[in-house]
């Protein structure tokens, strides 16, 4: 999906839910939610501390024609889909009240938010394939993310994550490019 598709998604969602759902999301659907053009992905990574109701959420995506938390081969999926991230895989930094999630959609009962650019950027540290290199690079140039807002981002991350040396040398990498 491109950005136009990934709207067309929340607002098909919008009109198949019945009650409110909040989904806050990351990856690449994060940063087409946040203006990049020209990059795709297959799917729509939904954060755990995401608030809806699985049986609605799953009729609400068979509606729109959108994939639920495949199974298997969902490397090698041919349409687009919903994915909730297990909560033990998830590097992203521990939410704080100084730093406000954004909202990139707003309908009658859905709501989509993404965290902080700065934690996006450092949730892409572990992985860090050349869409993530792309994706930091606007994210950087278009939000103007400092050193600082990395650093502080990188603070908040679980111990298990801030000792990663993938990520720490990834935080390097990324720290001399701005």
């Amino acid at each position: 999906m491109d950005r136009n598709r990934l709207l067309a998604i929340f607002e098909a969602l919008d009109g198949a839910l019945q009650s409110s759902c909040e989904l806050e999301i990351r990856g690449g659907a994060a940063v087409l939610a946040l203006g990049l053009e020209g990059r795709t992905t297959l799917d729509i990574d939904v954060l755990p501390s995401s608030r809806f109701v699985d049986a609605e959420l799953r009729r609400a995506c068979a509606a729109a024609g959108v994939g639920f938390n495949p199974t298997s081969g969902k490397d090698l999926a041919e349409h687009d889909f919903l994915e909730v991230v297990p909560e033990e895989t998830l590097v992203l930094p521990v939410p704080s009240p100084e730093r406000p999630y954004n909202t990139v959609f707003r309908g009658r009962r859905l709501t989509v938010r993404t965290p902080p650019v700065a934690d996006l950027i450092i949730g892409k540290l572990k992985r860090l394939e050349p869409e993530d290199v792309a994706d930091i690079a606007f994210l950087t140039q278009r939000f103007a993310i400092t050193e600082g807002d990395l650093s502080e981002a990188f603070g908040r991350l679980p111990a298990r994550w801030r000792g990663d040396p993938v990520i720490v040398d990834n935080l390097r990498y990324v720290l001399e490019d701005l």
